[in-house]
């Protein structure tokens, strides 16, 4: 017997099934195969425009699909076609003499009613003898669970060779180049790449650091796939070059060396460690230089190199710093610095951060790069240096949600002018970077935006790339205006005081790139913005890999709870649980990763919540969902509430949305506090025959400013939902969203 699930089956005709097959196969699951069937033998058009830097169509580019043979040209108006494609997400390539090659992940899963989509207007670099393109990736490791999925082997040992692991010990370079391929058309068409190596590279892992929670290293057979990748120089002053103590940090200069990869950042002594990556791009001589503040000065085995000692250059260091910086500029390099420093999972610098970045501003150093946080962390201008605030994960073994989302940073400079700077959004599934576009870069890009303003920079979404505008003229703004009517319901408390809320989607009216910029009412009512902290739950498929219709962050395994396309609210997907009577259990589909508040690494939790979505029944049994709290990290659980609970049966798609009660801290100690949460939605068996529960576009919900009327928002941002409150009735809402665009695009 053919068994259908997930989408993807073994039979390829859905009609010639037998008797005994139909039964033992949801009514569902042979609808959703002959959909995609047909979507899959249903193809999606692609047209766009190429203009240059200065608004001129660029002719003859050519545009073609990596890993594809189908090829267009832009025409005397720049426009292209390509037609007849699968409906699979690609990654665009665009050339043309005189500029630099332009990479876009284009979206392609579209619903199977688009028979067309359109890119927005591709703007070329020009190629000159002076403009250097520069690309920085995030923290990157070979090491753990790469290795070692469950992480069982000692720490002083190397892991046996496992089947299941994506990177197997005895022959490392297979699996670190299928880890990094995607990445790799941006690595080879920058003049420099660059990440943070944050691991040492030994063999002989027999000194791990003892005082140290975590410590890694990756095996010298991974570094030939950095060569490939396109990697011509790697940070190493961070806070695990000494995860091994002094004979890592010897073994990791050999193995470097050995391999050929330039390093900076690291050394045998204080001085080696401060000493530059030098290069000569385009007839300009650069100087990098990577430090750390996070020294492990709490351990009796520090990380930090020292006159006599091994380790990373010292941050926390000025004179050392300064007189660093000022060696480069002495020999006629211009200074880039990599800052290793900060707090861990936060969304903006801390104040500490900032006066390492006001030291290289002091110093006239035009570009200073940051990392630690795992998370990006956007752009800002202090002076005349141009700082990345953090890149997040480029190829790291974490779990946590917050830290599967990263950039790289792509820098075009000119002597010591920055001239631009594009954040290039990367999702890390399973561990390994997937170019991603739609929704999912078009949030965090947003994201990124928002925590730029504070700093200086004005970073927005295009294209599935993060522009950061570096001149007033450079960028033009789009505003729209729309009018909706919403209707406050009366309020179910004892107080009878007839006044309520509800929620506004603005999902469903905004369009690529916008934000909400202001909201004009002559309603008494207060407004609230609030974020979707969960990000996956369109059930979409944003990345570009091989899977499609995959989404990771859901476990939807089992032939009873799939990725559906044919009842999809929005977009191309939806999560659909079946049950038939005659079972006993309900069916689960559960969110794989805990969703930490917003605030926790501060410890300034912000526990203002609700769950929101859409959902709907065809004789379905009971439906549910369940909020399950934990502590941000760690084995401490607070219990669980269901957040939704409706009796089933036949209803079409109905909005939902429930207010989450997260316990109240009770500890001085926030690691010991509900700081997290999971989602398990469920579906009982249905009273007879089978019954289907669909479920999408949910969102957990932090609420946080008030907002007044006629008040203008910073933008971007993405905080895509408003809370109206106030007394009961019709309200009329008309609101202002507005987006950055190139201004050559116009």
């Amino acid at each position: 017997m053919c068994v259908m699930v997930l989408l993807l089956s073994a039979c390829s005709d859905v009609t010639n099934l037998s008797e005994e097959e139909r039964k033992a196969t949801p009514q569902a699951v042979i609808d959703e195969q002959a959909l995609l069937e047909n979507y899959n033998t249903t193809p999606i058009d692609l047209t766009g425009r190429v203009q240059s830097e200065s608004g001129v169509p660029v002719v003859n580019a050519l545009i073609q699909i990596v890993g594809s043979a189908l090829t267009a040209s832009s025409n005397a108006s720049g426009d292209f076609s390509l037609t007849g494609l699968n409906r699979r997400n690609v990654l665009l390539q665009i050339s043309a003499a005189g500029f630099r090659i332009e990479y876009i992940p284009v979206y392609l899963q579209q619903p199977v009613t688009i028979n067309s989509t359109a890119l927005p207007t591709i703007v070329l670099s020009h190629d000159t003898d002076s403009r250097a393109r520069l690309l920085f990736g995030g923290d990157v490791a070979f090491g753990r669970r790469f290795l070692d999925i469950d992480e069982s082997t000692p720490l002083n040992q190397v892991p046996p060779d496992d089947s299941d692991a994506l990177i197997q010990a005895g022959n490392p370079d297979p699996g670190t180049r299928a880890v990094l391929s995607e990445l790799r058309p941006y690595y080879q068409e920058a003049d420099l790449g660059v990440f943070n190596f944050e691991t040492p590279v030994t063999d002989t892992p027999i000194t791990p650091h003892q005082e140290k929670d975590f410590v890694f290293f990756t095996l010298p057979g991974s570094l030939p796939a950095i060569s490939w990748l396109g990697v011509d120089y790697v940070s190493m002053g961070n806070n695990h070059v000494y995860d091994y103590l002094e004979g890592g940090v010897s073994d990791t200069i050999n193995h470097l060396n050995n391999a050929g990869i330039p390093f900076a950042g690291a050394g045998l002594n204080s001085n080696d460690a401060f000493a530059a990556y030098r290069s000569s791009l385009k007839s300009n001589n650069y100087g990098f230089l990577a430090m750390t503040s996070i020294g492990g000065f709490q351990h009796s085995n520090n990380y930090v190199a020292e006159a006599a000692k091994g380790g990373a250059a010292n941050l926390t260091k000025d004179a050392d710093v300064i007189a660093a910086i000022q060696g480069e500029q002495a020999a006629g390099h211009i200074p880039i610095v990599q800052f290793h420093t900060g707090d861990e999972y936060i969304f903006e610098p801390t104040d500490y951060v900032l006066s390492r970045i006001q030291l290289a501003t002091n110093e006239n150093v035009p570009l200073a790069v940051l990392h630690h946080p795992h998370v990006a962390q956007g752009v800002g201008l202090f002076g005349n240096t141009w700082a990345v605030l953090g890149l997040g994960n480029l190829a790291f073994d974490q779990a946590r949600l917050e830290t599967m989302l990263g950039v790289m940073a792509r820098v075009d400079m000119n002597a010591d002018n920055v001239e631009q700077i594009r954040m290039l959004p990367v999702y890390l599934e399973a561990y390994s970077p997937k170019l991603i576009s739609g929704r999912l870069a078009h949030n965090f890009l947003r994201r990124l935006g928002e925590f730029s303003h504070a700093y200086g920079g004005l970073l927005y979404p295009y294209n599935g790339q993060g522009w950061v505008s570096m001149v007033p003229t450079d960028r033009a703004v789009v505003d729209r205006s729309i009018n909706i009517t919403v209707n406050i319901p009366a309020s179910d408390s004892a107080s009878g005081s007839g006044s309520g809320s509800t929620v506004v989607d603005l999902r469903e009216v905004l369009q690529w790139g916008e934000s909400l910029y202001s909201v004009n009412t002559t309603a008494s009512v207060t407004l609230q913005q609030g974020r979707d902290l969960m990000q996956h739950g369109d059930f979409e498929d944003w990345d570009k890999d091989a899977d499609v219709n995959e989404v990771a962050r859901w476990d939807h395994s089992g032939d009873s709870r799939l990725i559906c396309q044919s009842h999809a609210y929005k977009g191309n997907a939806a999560l659909c649980l079946m049950r038939k009577s005659v079972n006993f259990d309900d069916t689960v589909a559960a969110f794989r990763n805990r969703i930490r508040v917003m605030g926790d690494a501060h410890d300034l939790p912000n526990k203002d919540l609700s769950l929101f979505g859409y959902y709907k029944g065809s004789n379905s049994g009971a439906m549910s969902i369940v909020s399950r709290y934990y502590a941000s990290f760690g084995d401490l659980e607070f219990g669980e509430e269901v957040a939704l609970q409706h009796p089933g049966g036949t209803f079409s798609w109905q909005a939902f949305n429930r207010r989450l009660n997260m316990p109240a801290d009770v500890f001085s100690n926030g690691e010991l506090d509900a700081r997290a949460l999971r989602v398990f939605i469920h579906q009982s068996p249905p009273a007879s025959g089978e019954g289907l529960a669909v479920f999408d576009e949910l969102a957990v919900i932090a609420w946080e400013n008030t907002i007044t009327s006629a008040q203008f928002l910073d933008v971007p941002h993405a905080k895509d939902f408003l809370k109206v409150s106030g007394s009961a009735g019709t309200v009329q809402l008309s609101l202002q969203l507005r987006k950055f665009v190139p201004s050559a695009s116009q």
